[in-house]
């Protein structure tokens, strides 16, 4: 008896918490969801305009100082996947060529030290996502994508393992209605983001897609599918409920 009295309650206790969660009664239809996802996007590239501003003139900054040719290469790939969305592509290309410029213009010793660091992976992930932006905003789908691809073909990169790839591209083409490419993208990432984070964070975007859900691609997804009451794992829980 008790135990059957327990097995109501907590049956009651995840309904309750399913219509708590449940914050749009039309899903991802929602109008309430799509002005909330207009806003993100919104947000998104106000906060990359004013990144671009940010990260050129760190670029600046550690090209005046020229005393650590490691900081100027680095400051130059974080700037370029903003300069990819907003410059003219001719500065945007510019900016790569300088970027291997800097790579060639290092010591023997310089580029052994950067080779075991972490073998240039961010940089080489910075120009391969440039490449696909420049792609696709001149409209050549296939090239765009494919170097989508060829950006996460990295091995053992400590710091794309640790913070995970960009995905500012995929959020653009996932809005503009190119689903395949994104899938690829994700399902790629596998090779090297790994731990209970990132798989949760696939997880629920996989789910969304599934559900051909609006999405910001952002940690706050896990908490949108819920109040969306998608079919999902609360994953920002220890034990696994079932939604």
């Amino acid at each position: 008896m008790i135990k059957t009295l327990f097995t109501i309650l907590v049956y009651m206790i995840t309904i309750w918490s399913s219509a708590a969660l449940a914050d749009y009664a039309l899903g991802c239809d929602d109008p309430k969801y799509h002005q909330y996802i207009k806003g993100r996007f919104a947000h998104f590239d106000a906060k990359n305009r004013r990144l671009y501003t940010e990260t050129l003139r760190d670029y600046e900054r550690s090209l005046a100082a020229s005393n650590n040719p490691y900081q100027v290469i680095g400051d130059l790939g974080r700037h370029l996947k903003y300069s990819a969305q907003f410059d003219p592509v001719s500065k945007v290309n510019a900016k790569i060529d300088r970027i291997f410029e800097h790579a060639n213009a290092l010591s023997v010793a310089q580029q052994i030290a950067g080779d075991v660091f972490d073998r240039f992976s961010v940089e080489t992930h910075a120009v391969g996502i440039a490449r696909a932006w420049i792609a696709y905003r001149q409209g050549n789908l296939q090239v765009a994508f494919g170097e989508l691809l060829k950006s996460i073909e990295v091995s053992n990169s400590a710091v794309l393992s640790a913070f995970g790839p960009d995905i500012e591209l995929i959020r653009r083409i996932y809005r503009d209605g190119h689903v395949a490419p994104v899938l690829a993208y994700l399902n790629k990432t596998e090779e090297f983001w790994t731990g209970r984070r990132p798989d949760s964070l696939r997880y629920v975007w996989l789910k969304m897609i599934e559900a051909e859900c609006h999405i910001q691609f952002d940690f706050v997804d896990t908490i949108k599918a819920l109040e969306l009451d998608l079919s999902v794992i609360n994953v920002n829980k220890d034990r696994e409920l079932s939604r």
